[in-house]
Formats: structure tokens, sequence, C-alpha cells
């Protein structure tokens, strides 16, 4: 029996955009930099119209602005990022963690914290496996590793070799160390991963680790669903989605009016089949403690390689709100970045309407900018409209109870600033 589907409330507010248009960058919520209060939504790396960037944005809910911060120290796009506890050296402090990458078509393994209290990068230890578009969350650390604490997981992707992977690799931040864990079940980049109340399931408490989606080794879209349990140290699979999708983008926040706990919500992306490429702008509502999909207010502009982060709304408004970010919205040349950072609020609150925010060209040549570098370059492509869609985004075809200070919500969605215990 498939899961049901439904259709929820929410409506869209109207928030300045970002200060880059961008794609194929990340995002996380966290405590503010100095001079803002509570909590922030973080936006960083990705490529621009003149490729690969640096630019670090702070949005503060507070202030409903966008603020300039310390450049990301290694420019790459197809990256994960996450909050989590700081390194053992940074105590009591909540980073953001940008994760792997490509740059110039090659899988990075830099890893790199940002530290909100002093507006500094901290350089981690690198993943063992070199990796772009991954998915990360973070989760108590499973036992019998040397793990101690929250840990910071890092699922699938791709690597120079392998157009789809099945590494899961977890940081704990208190010992400073790697450790390789359990594969997926599915070999799969492009991913959407975020934690979450487990489901219900025998011998699963506290959070899992979620994987929506993605994309195979033949370079088509997936509706697969896997969870981690850190207890159990294993994944299981669970009913797929309703719609296959890639390179789409999934945060956590308190569920809808109707649900209750915290839910998982999935905004756009692609799907990819062998008829063609689609751009979505639907967006979902996943519920672990009903396992139940439902139907939000979709976005304004269908666009993939965007990344998402819940915070509070925005002044004008309560509660929490969902901030998608960025993104392409074309799908074939001439390829168009989106400055989109458009809210999304849950309790449907205050309701201002506003017209799709404009969309900017990636310039320069007929070939899409690969968000994920070995997805898309820093730079434009020549060819064919077909050819260079094939290469640049297709290079890889031929109240449920979160474990206290490791879930993306907890500084995000409940108004406080201090740090995620560890």
């Amino acid at each position: 029996m498939m899961p049901t589907s439904a259709t929820a409330d929410g409506v869209w507010l109207d928030t300045p955009p970002l200060q880059t248009p961008r794609g194929g960058l990340a995002a996380a919520p966290a405590p503010c930099p100095p001079g803002l209060r509570q909590t922030c939504v973080y936006a960083f790396g990705g490529v621009t119209p003149r490729g690969l960037t640096h630019t670090v944005e702070a949005y503060s809910p507070a202030t409903n602005a966008w603020v300039s911060l310390a450049p990301l120290p290694t420019a790459r796009s197809g990256l994960a990022g996450k909050a989590a506890p700081c390194p053992e050296a940074v105590k009591k402090k909540t980073c953001v963690y940008a994760i792997g990458g490509s740059v110039d078509r090659v899988a990075q393994n830099t890893v790199e914290a940002y530290n909100p209290a002093a507006n500094t990068w901290i350089a981690i230890r690198p993943l063992p496996t070199p990796r772009s578009d991954l998915g990360a969350a973070p989760a108590q650390c499973p036992k019998g590793y040397g793990l101690r604490g929250a840990c910071v997981y890092a699922v699938g992707g791709r690597t120079d070799t392998d157009p789809a992977v099945r590494t899961v690799e977890a940081y704990s931040p208190a010992t400073g160390t790697w450790a390789t864990l359990p594969p997926l079940p599915t070999a799969r980049a492009r991913l959407a991963v975020a934690s979450a109340p487990c489901p219900e399931a025998p011998g699963l408490r506290g959070l899992c680790v979620y994987a929506f989606g993605g994309r195979n080794n033949a370079g088509f879209s997936l509706r697969t669903v896997e969870v981690y349990s850190p207890v159990t140290n294993a994944w299981i699979s669970l009913r797929p989605m309703p719609v296959a999708r890639d390179s789409f983008a999934v945060a956590p926040a308190p569920c809808s009016d109707g649900l209750r706990g915290r839910c998982l919500y999935a905004f756009g992306g692609e799907r990819v089949t062998r008829t063609g490429v689609r751009l979505l702008k639907s967006v979902q509502e996943y519920s672990p403690n009903a396992d139940t999909w439902s139907i939000l207010p979709p976005l304004r502009t269908a666009r993939d390689l965007l990344a998402v982060a819940s915070a509070a709304c925005p002044k004008t408004s309560k509660g929490v709100c969902l901030y998608p970010l960025g993104g392409f919205t074309t799908s074939l040349p001439p390829f168009l970045l989106t400055d989109s950072a458009e809210a999304l609020d849950i309790k449907h609150e205050l309701a201002p309407a506003r017209p799709a925010l404009g969309e900017r060209p990636y310039g320069g040549g007929g070939g899409k900018p690969d968000a994920w570098q070995g997805g898309r370059p820093g730079g434009p492509q020549q060819g064919s409209q077909q050819g260079s869609h094939d290469n640049e985004r297709g290079d890889q075809r031929s109240d449920g109870r979160a474990d206290a200070g490791v879930n993306d919500l907890d500084d995000a969605g409940t108004g406080r600033s201090g740090p995620l215990p560890g």
C-alpha cells in the first residue's frame, strides 16, 4: 500500500532576494553572527554568472535582510551544508559545515566549518572519499567507531570515477575524526538528505538520517527513500516518494496543520527519464509519524540545484518558515540563475502576494554552469543545446522528539540561538 497523499495549507511570503544569483549552493540554519540575533539562514558556495563563488550570505528573519560574511575559503559547487556542533576547539558553539563539492569537474574532499560567533572559517579533516553532489545531515554518532556525541553524516554523491556511489561517512566534531559506515542500499548522486525523528520500526528511536531521491548510475531520477538509524547502524528502505526527482532540496521543520511532530519538506528539482528532463516546482511534505506525503503550494518558478533551510518567519509573520534559495530555472540553454529567496509559511499566518523574482542568464556561452563542477562548470560550455545539456546537467548519464541538539531544526524552528549540544 502506497502512502496516502493530501493537500496541506501554507503560503508564500515576500522576502529579499539573495545578493548573488546562484545555483548548486548549500544552505543551513544556525545562530546569527555578531550584530544579528536569533537564528539566521546561511547560503554559501555554488556557481554564479561569473563562475564559482566564495560568497557567504546570512538572512536574518528578525531584520528581514541579508548580510555578507567571511567568504568560503574554497569556492566550489555541488557541496553539502549542515549545522552541527563546532569542532572540539570551539567550545559549545554551533558551526555551519561545507562538505565536499567539485572544482573544474573534479570532486573535492574539502571540509570547512563556519563559526558564526567569530565570523571565521575553520579547516576540518577532509572527507575520506572526495565527492560532489552528496547530501549531509546531523544526528547522533553510532557506537563502535571511536566517534562521540553528534556527527555530521556525508551521504552518497559522485566521485571522479563513479557517477553515483553508496558511500556514507560520518564526522565527529568531538573527536575530529571520520568513520566509514554501512553504505546506502542504492547508489545515487544529487540526492537530498536530512535528519528527522525515526519512522516507527522495531529498534528505531531518536533521530534518523533520511536519503531521498537522487540520480542513479544510468542518469535517471529515483523515487527511492532509505533511512539510517545510528542506534541500529543500518539502513532500511521506506516507501518511495510520490514523484521521482533529483537535484532538489529537503529540510526539516514542524509539521503543518493536521500532522504532529517534525516533517521533511521537499522543494523543486528535476525529473530525468528516457524521454527528457523536466524541472519541478512541486513542494511536498513527508511525515515520518504518519508515513504520508502532503502537497503544499508550489514554488512560483520551477527550479533545480537550489538549497533550502528552515528558520523563523520574517518579522512580518510568525512561526517557522522554509526558505528555498537560488537555483536554475531552465533545463536547456540559455541557462538562467535565480536570486529567489522566498519563504513558505507552513502554518499559513500572513500571506502577502509577490510575483516571481526575475531570472538572470548564466551568460557567455551556450552551456549551463556546472553547479556540481562535474555537473555544471564554473564557465560556459559550448555545443548544441542537447549535447550541452547532457554534458552539463547529466554528465552522469551512459512532535516527534529529536535527540537533543542534533536536529537541523533545533536552532531554526524554536527561536533559540544557543549552541547545539554535542
